[in-house]
């Protein structure tokens, strides 16, 4: 009532300490999940009142008709001053309580992403103890994704993940959970294609994601060496064979010296030329006329190559082991040949 009677004589008097008791209450409400309406109907009826009290004293306080709706057009904007202020608390406490819902459950699901990728595999009931807590239904299958900022691209300000994935861009090597990633539509890791570089492991059950990150990252490793091209969402499952190959580098380079030994006492252009043909042939099953196509040759040509590759590997040629080790030993001095000229290119 004081401050009331401020007001009535200085319009300005005392509404700062009135706003903040008014925005205390709206904050109080929302940590007590009350309804914003208990608040209307209390400013409504204490209106009420009050107008019908003073509507009883109109002849003893000689008041007329004029001053009664300068009176309550006042005692409107009071309230409608009050209610706003009053939301404006409830809103500041809801976001506050929302943002530190929204941290704690970003930290839980963290924490889940970290569970899932352990290996050797973490125990089943705390991963699903903790993606109850996160609120995360864990998937029957998921495929795992790294990435890597783009060299070329100037830092970004990183995009939302989109909603479902478990995410830590935070980590020396950032990765991202995809659930059951092989269902309908785009692919959810498309979106950061922009700024990222992005690797996605084979789909497999959700025990076994360290599996698929494990994938991802030799499948991102390549990509960082010119390997495999870097445009689009890149799928490990779509890059098996240079996978397998490049697992196996060292191995394949110490058997080349051996396998290709034949090849050394060639002049280097020819050498180059044979290698190119003996690869054709292995491919197309010793075919003239498909690796002829492959090679933009005439068959003929092939089949000269191939009797000089016949006097230099002898029974080599015709042992199907054989065959299939010189095959992956020249497929992986392709793709690093090529791999090079990319690098020297961009340099």
């Amino acid at each position: 009532m004081r401050h009331f009677c401020d007001l009535v004589e200085d319009p300005g008097a005392g509404w700062e300490r009135i706003a903040a008791f008014y925005l205390r209450i709206g904050r109080q409400m929302a940590r007590d999940a009350r309804d914003l309406e208990e608040t209307h109907q209390a400013l409504r009826r204490s209106a009420l009142t009050a107008w019908r009290t003073l509507a009883t004293m109109t002849e003893t306080l000689e008041l007329d008709h004029e001053t009664l709706s300068l009176v309550g057009d006042a005692q409107f904007c009071y309230m409608d001053a009050v209610t706003a202020v009053i939301a404006e608390g409830y809103e500041a406490e809801r976001r506050r309580a929302d943002g530190l819902a929204d941290e704690a459950a970003a930290r839980r699901r963290t924490r889940l992403l970290h569970l899932l990728l352990a290996d050797p595999p973490a125990d089943p009931e705390i991963v699903h103890a903790l993606a109850a807590e996160a609120r995360w239904p864990l998937p029957r299958t998921v495929a795992v994704a790294v990435v890597r900022q783009r060299r070329d691209e100037a830092p970004r300000t990183r995009r939302p993940v989109p909603d479902g994935l478990l995410a830590d861009f935070g980590a020396p090597e950032p990765c991202l959970l995809l659930p059951d990633p092989d269902g309908c539509g785009p692919g959810p890791a498309e979106p950061l294609l922009r700024d990222w570089v992005v690797a996605v492991g084979p789909t497999v059950p959700t025990r076994r994601a360290a599996e698929s990150l494990r994938w991802a990252r030799e499948t991102l490793a390549l990509a960082g060496r010119g390997v495999i091209p870097d445009a689009g969402v890149i799928r490990s499952a779509e890059h098996v064979p240079t996978l397998m190959i490049f697992r196996a580098e060292e191995l394949i380079d110490d058997a080349a010296t051996t396998r290709l030994a034949p090849l050394s006492a060639v002049p280097p252009a020819r050498r180059e030329r044979l290698a190119e043909t003996l690869l054709a042939l292995l491919e197309h099953n010793f075919n003239a006329a498909d690796a002829s196509r492959r090679l933009r040759v005439h068959p003929q040509t092939v089949r000269y190559r191939l009797r000089h590759l016949q006097d230099l590997f002898g029974d080599d040629l015709r042992d199907p082991r054989r065959c299939l080790e010189m095959e992956l030993i020249l497929h992986a001095r392709m793709v690093n040949r090529t791999a090079a000229g990319g690098r020297a290119a961009a340099e």
